[in-house]
């Protein structure tokens, strides 16, 4: 009788310290996503309030961020590790953010894109993370891609702090307010862990078609609600692969209306673009013929 007692007693300790099943955020179905590259950076300088606002104007469903921290732990918008500015290279991981207003981006995008230069953007500083929340608040949707996590220890700890200060994880819009990407398998772990209702993008990059293993799908269905990859490795059978789990595909960096209507047909569910009127205009045409 001892005996049975003692092995009950296993049994419901074993099945106490089990942790339940935490379920992946999702994404709405049927609905192909123009997701505004580092805003509509075709037209404005990348990563700027102008950028931005111009591509909340197009009609985007989402604008892209990505996410470094200075030195002085503060998150800020823009692209590269590293910066050319006061005749040197710098990382941003080692300046402050008072010191990377020294950096220019308007100059920068207006002598590569004169079509679209303006005297306004040399005025353009680089954003921190909580301004653009501040002026935009929850009126728009935003896609945030953790750049080099590795080198920002607590970059998503300060990052998950600052969506809850703004109140951007309790929306009930038909999509969800923000969804996080990154290369970093880790960092996205870690975001699942500290908060799960966000829905988590793992980001590749293929020299040939799309491919994964079923060992690292099924890693994907831990934490992740989709992929994001190169357009030029997209096929429709890697499409059809990942709905077949449940995952999202978000093809980058396209600007062209053939290559995005051919990614609609494949079954995408979203594209990014640096030229959003573009994206939003196919999507809607597309959307037409499909009800006729």
């Amino acid at each position: 009788m001892k005996r049975v007692m003692v092995v009950l007693l296993l049994l419901l300790l074993s099945s106490g310290s089990t942790k339940p099943t935490v379920e992946r955020a999702s994404l709405p179905d049927d609905e192909f996503l123009v997701i505004a590259h580092r805003g509509a950076s075709a037209y404005a300088p990348p990563h700027t309030l102008a950028a931005y606002e111009l591509a909340v104007q197009m009609g985007s469903d989402y604008i892209e961020l990505d996410l470094h921290m200075t030195k002085d732990g503060k998150l800020v918008a823009l692209h590269d590790s590293y910066l050319m500015f006061q005749d040197t290279e710098q990382a941003v991981a080692d300046v402050t953010f008072n010191e990377l207003q020294l950096y220019l981006p308007g100059e920068e995008f207006n002598e590569t894109n004169p079509r679209y230069a303006s005297p306004i953007y040399k005025q353009l500083r680089i954003v921190e993370l909580e301004d653009i929340f501040l002026h935009f608040g929850d009126s728009v949707n935003y896609y945030i891609e953790m750049k080099s996590p590795n080198k920002y220890p607590g970059i998503e700890k300060e990052l998950l702090r600052q969506l809850r200060a703004n109140n951007l994880l309790s929306s009930d819009d038909g999509i969800p307010k923000v969804v996080i990407q990154s290369f970093s398998e880790n960092s996205l772990k870690n975001i699942f862990d500290m908060e799960p209702s966000i829905p988590l993008i793992k980001l590749y990059s293929f020299d040939k078609e799309a491919h994964l293993s079923k060992k690292k799908v099924r890693q994907l269905l831990k934490y992740a609600s989709g992929v994001g990859l190169n357009v030029d490795s997209v096929t429709k059978k890697f499409i059809d692969a990942m709905h077949k789990e449940g995952l999202d595909v978000h093809p980058f960096t396209v600007n062209d209306e053939k290559t995005i209507r051919k990614l609609i047909k494949l079954g995408a569910d979203g594209v990014f673009t640096d030229k959003p009127d573009i994206a939003v205009r196919v999507k809607n045409e597309e959307s037409s013929l499909d009800a006729d």
